[in-house]
């Protein structure tokens, strides 16, 4: 197939593109900050820059040599974007250890190392590749919903991403501060010297990142698995949106850059629409690693997983307490037991976390998605509310700690 120049030229700087956002994280990965020389590292770079350069030269050809057909090119396009923001996500994390270390040394070198060793632990793999299998199958069985599977899968999707993450930083926390602290690892931190504020707010960043990380990668199998369930139940398909729609009737672009940019556009609205549930659900992991984390400065692993699943199905649970027991009490205001449970239920709705406000409800899961601007102030106040109960929780992980004998 003969390209134009113009063709030619766009087509390969979607490859350059995708090249450069990969550098970042390469770099990060292999080669190490303590090197004796950063000849190796130059050279390493620029041969790096000139493949990208050939690689993204040649690529456009051979890609339109096997696939001509319109549908094929924008699932192209959908694939481009979803490899496009997993990198963005692992620059995303370089970053803000580059920024965390020069704004916060010793935290963020205490984070830092908090995150490599969760990502290191067995137990991130295997939470991720359990969480990935759900995901996988999730499409195929059978949720007798008359027409309504999509949704279905929409919502244990966002929650099977939320629990692998709770469940992770949980352990995560458990594993990182209560046995360093029991190990007297802690002890010799404290010496270089580091703060216990330092320290704790430090390991609750860097398992917090790395709950992100776990979350993020599966957020975008998440996105194909969405896409993958609607073509599998043959639903009527998605227009694309009306901004790109006005961008390309307006264009002389070729009609196969069109359908790859069609894809590629679709991917980042899709992105947009589904992105929120997964803000929601990751202010529900941070609450829940919070707790964690300033109940491993006093209680062992088993003990800190068991109350933080308490806690989690109690604040699930506690809605629906509240409900009756106000039910309860309008029906028969003099009895025992009404009183009891209207008294058990305002203490947990006072001092538990309101996790339901954390859920990814109708206005995420539905057909149609909800007003940009009120479902925007909502996703900001929830947000808002799930920072103060972190900050909280940790204030009195510090509290904890400061009166921990660590000799």
């Amino acid at each position: 197939m003969n390209l134009s120049f113009q063709q030619w030229m766009i087509e390969s700087g979607f490859v350059w593109a995708q090249f450069l956002v990969a550098i970042p994280w390469m770099v990060t990965l292999f080669f190490s900050e303590n090197s004796s020389s950063d000849k190796p590292k130059s050279s390493a770079l620029l041969t790096t820059l000139v493949t990208m350069f050939i690689l993204g030269g040649i690529f456009p050809p051979i890609f339109h040599t096997f696939l001509q057909e319109t549908n094929s090119i924008e699932t192209a396009g959908r694939v481009y974007g979803g490899v496009f923001q997993t990198q963005l996500i692992l620059d995303t994390f370089v970053l803000t250890f580059f920024i965390l270390l020069k704004i916060w040394p010793k935290g963020g070198a205490v984070a830092q190392a908090a995150f490599r060793e969760g990502i290191r632990q067995p137990m991130f793999w295997l939470l991720s590749s359990l969480a990935l299998f759900a995901l996988l199958v999730s499409p195929f069985i059978p949720y007798f919903t008359f027409g309504e599977d999509l949704i279905m899968v929409k919502e244990l999707g966002y929650d099977t991403i939320m629990l692998a993450a709770v469940v992770f930083g949980t352990l995560a926390a458990s594993i990182s501060v209560s046995e360093e602290i029991e190990g007297r690892t802690a002890v010799t931190l404290m010496s270089k010297p580091i703060s216990r504020r330092q320290f704790l707010l430090g390991k609750f960043v860097g398992i917090l990142l790395s709950a992100f990380l776990m979350s993020s990668i599966l957020f975008v199998v998440f996105q194909s698995i969405l896409l993958y369930k609607h073509w599998l139940d043959r639903m009527d398909p998605v227009a694309n949106p009306e901004w790109i729609k006005l961008f390309l009737s307006n264009s002389t672009l070729p009609s196969e850059t069109k359908d790859l940019i069609n894809g590629l556009a679709f991917w980042i609205q899709h992105t947009l629409e589904t992105f929120p549930g997964l803000i929601l659900s990751f202010c529900q992991v941070s609450v829940l690693v919070s707790i964690s984390v300033s109940l491993a400065t006093r209680l062992p692993m088993v003990v800190n997983l068991s109350t933080v699943l308490v806690i989690y199905f109690l604040a699930h649970l506690t809605p629906v307490l509240v409900a009756i027991g106000e039910k309860s009490k309008a029906t028969d205001p003099d009895s025992p037991v009404s009183r009891l449970l209207g008294f058990m239920a305002g203490v947990f709705d006072l001092f538990l976390p309101g996790l339901e406000f954390f859920r990814v409800g109708p206005a995420i899961v539905g057909d149609t998605p909800p007003d940009f601007i009120p479902f925007a102030i909502y996703v900001l106040s929830v947000s808002f509310y799930g920072l103060i109960y972190t900050t909280v929780a940790l204030i009195v992980g510090l509290i904890l700690f400061e009166d921990r004998d660590l000799a």
